[in-house]
């Protein structure tokens, strides 16, 4: 892995495949680049297909640690991380793909930049486009809480085995939670780009996928099979982003 000074000095490990016009892949929470693009081999399809992928551990995750307290989070850190990663790289990608927390991220690192040419998001619904809705966050912060305090939980386990796959810390997730922003209805209606929106059929943890890709200017909903942990690795996922990206070159 590669690594780059962020926005604020933090230090960014990042994947770089391949060859081409640049496809940035953002994980999801908990997870990783390896386990959610490179061990499904969709950044290997990718790569084949002529493009560069570039597939950063996002902050807090992987081998991004970032340890400090939740308050000392700087305000859409992941989205401007992504800006911090283009201009090391002096490109702008061709599409950003995201999953879940990575296509949350993935809105708000348009919505700042408005650089990429195309947005792919899995893994979300409209919930992401309401500011005020919690509840998910609410679910994954007692799960840490629970974890830091050692206290013997169901939900402190899962997130204890997921932080040991993946290299990620609890304390990390925490912070990736409180700087979370959501991008309300009034600002994804000023998006401009071709965005295709994907979402398992059993998948309803962010909301509807079709009611968000009704928020996006022309944007598209494709149902996947699967619920939010296994869609992504249903084959019509990647089939999915390599027609977009063809479309686009």
């Amino acid at each position: 892995m590669k690594t780059y000074a962020s926005f604020d000095a933090a230090t960014i490990c990042y994947h770089d495949l391949g060859r081409g016009p640049v496809v940035l892949l953002l994980h999801g929470f908990s997870g990783n680049a390896d386990i959610n693009w490179l061990q499904p081999k969709i950044a290997e399809k990718i790569t084949a297909a002529g493009y560069r992928v570039i597939a950063p551990d996002l902050r807090g995750h992987g081998a991004s640690p970032y340890d400090a307290p939740p308050e000392r989070w700087p305000a859409d850190a992941i989205a401007r991380d992504q800006i911090a990663l283009l201009s090391h790289l002096g490109e702008a990608p061709l599409a950003t793909v995201g999953y879940s927390m990575g296509a949350i991220s993935a809105l708000r690192f348009h919505l700042l930049s408005r650089t990429t040419g195309r947005l792919i998001l899995g893994g979300i619904g409209d919930s992401v486009a309401d500011e005020h809705n919690k509840d998910r966050n609410t679910a994954f912060r007692a799960a840490i809480e629970d974890g830091l305090a050692g206290r013997d939980t169901p939900a402190a386990k899962a997130i204890l085995a997921r932080a040991k796959a993946t290299g990620g810390r609890l304390a990390g997730y925490l912070g990736a939670l409180s700087a979370r922003t959501y991008t309300p209805a009034d600002l994804l209606a000023t998006f401009d780009v071709p965005t295709l929106v994907l979402t398992g059929e059993q998948d309803l943890d962010n909301g509807s996928g079709a009611a968000l890709a009704a928020k996006i200017p022309g944007a598209r909903y494709r149902q996947l099979k699967g619920n939010h942990l296994t869609a992504v690795l249903d084959p019509a996922f990647p089939e999915a982003i390599l027609a977009e990206l063809a479309a686009a070159s």
